[in-house]
């Protein structure tokens, strides 16, 4: 009974054992099934953590050769810049260069105009001098032309006191002839002069003239008859001779003068 009670009794401590190791075991179990799902649950955390870490990585890598194309870019404009600035500064010694030549041409233009500034003076005294001179021609010219109208009028006086001799000397003629005699001389020209024989264009010149025994006097071009003792203001547009033509029964006369227009 006594062996019963013990072997009943190792028999219940041997159960209990096996119980006892079956919830050890079961308990470790239980741990190892949690373990292994926060191992589980950890590597899910790592694959996530992972593909965020990639995402961050291919962001970063994009990051990265956007900032390699901008400096890349930068890099490019800053050879750009630097050979737009040595173009520049290329230019700028040729803009110096002629900005030295238009200097040297300014002063000597300068020069020139300071030189065309005296010879201006010196052609503006000249020009008064002239000036001067013409006046002083002017006046001379009409104190000339007065002088001629004086002696016109002398002429005239004289060549009335012709005109008598002559009315005399026809009276003789008359009686030459009536005895048989024929006395009839050819016509004669005293004087044919100009005042100015050289004029400039729009100038006049003053042709006068004393002929005698004559029927008729004429002045070619452009005059036609005249007095055998007068004066005449002409204003030719161009160098023109004149000829002053006397006639009469025994002839012709001629006398030209030349007047030059400039």
């Amino acid at each position: 009974m006594r062996t019963i009670l013990i072997c009943s009794s190792v028999i219940a401590l041997g159960f209990s054992l096996v119980l006892t190791g079956c919830a050890k075991q079961e308990a470790e179990l239980k741990r190892l099934q949690a373990e292994l799902q926060n191992v589980k649950a950890a590597l899910e955390n790592a694959k996530k953590e992972q593909g965020d870490l990639k995402t961050k990585m291919d962001a970063v890598a994009q990051a990265r050769d956007a900032l390699a194309r901008q400096v890349n870019e930068l890099t490019a404009a800053r050879d750009r810049l630097q050979q737009t600035l040595a173009e520049e500064q290329t230019q700028a010694k040729e803009l110096q260069g002629q900005l030295g030549e238009i200097k040297d041409r300014r002063d000597a233009a300068q020069q020139q105009a300071d030189k065309l500034t005296a010879i201006r003076s010196l052609l503006r005294q000249e020009l008064d001098t002239m000036a001067k001179s013409r006046d002083a021609a002017a006046a001379e010219a009409q104190k000339a032309q007065e002088q001629v109208v004086e002696l016109t009028t002398q002429l005239q006086a004289q060549t009335k006191k012709v005109l008598e001799l002559q009315e005399q000397l026809g009276a003789a003629n008359v009686g030459a002839q009536a005895s048989g005699v024929e006395a009839i001389e050819s016509p004669a020209i005293h004087s044919f002069a100009t005042t100015r024989p050289k004029i400039s264009a729009g100038q006049s010149s003053t042709l006068s003239w004393r002929v005698s025994n004559v029927d008729r006097v004429r002045i070619e071009p452009d005059v036609g008859a005249v007095d055998t003792l007068g004066s005449r203001t002409v204003a030719p547009s161009k160098t023109t001779t004149y000829t002053l033509i006397a006639t009469n029964q025994a002839g012709e006369s001629r006398v030209t003068r030349r007047i030059e227009v400039f």
